[in-house]
């Protein structure tokens, strides 16, 4: 039989280089996990607002189409059973109009569409420039 001087395997200081390789690795990993997984909890909470926001934009819209005056919009409950859908959503509603010599036939529409996700609160803001079919006369404020 012959004896072996030299023996074969893996000294303390390489399995410790390899664990620490390997640790840095699965760091770097799962900091990408979570980055990735905060961008997409953003990108949901962006896709629902716009959800929100235009099916609001649309039902100011076609109450103005109907004859709804701008205070009508802000003091009824135009915005009550369309919120339904969304729980632990609130919509500010803001109007401006575009100065037109006694006629405006264009109103812009600002909307702070605010919730609570992930434990945080979230707001967004949205603008737009709703047309009139027709020229209304408004009443100076």
């Amino acid at each position: 039989m012959k004896n072996l001087s030299s023996e074969s395997g893996f000294s303390l200081l390489e399995v410790i280089v390899a664990l620490g390789i390997l640790a840095v690795g699965i760091g770097a990993a799962v900091s990408l996990f979570t980055a990735g997984t905060a961008a997409h909890s953003r990108a949901v909470d962006r896709l629902r607002s716009i959800e929100v926001s235009e099916s609001v934009f649309a039902a100011i819209e076609g109450a103005l189409r109907d004859g709804a005056t701008l205070e009508d919009i802000r003091g009824g409950d135009l915005l009550t059973d369309l919120l339904g859908r969304w729980p632990g959503v609130s919509v500010d509603i803001a109007f401006a109009t575009v100065p037109k010599p006694d006629y405006v036939d264009e109103v812009i529409v600002r909307l702070r569409i605010k919730m609570i996700s992930r434990g945080q609160q979230v707001e967004e803001t949205f603008e737009q420039i709703l047309a009139r079919s027709r020229s209304v006369r408004l009443v100076p404020e």
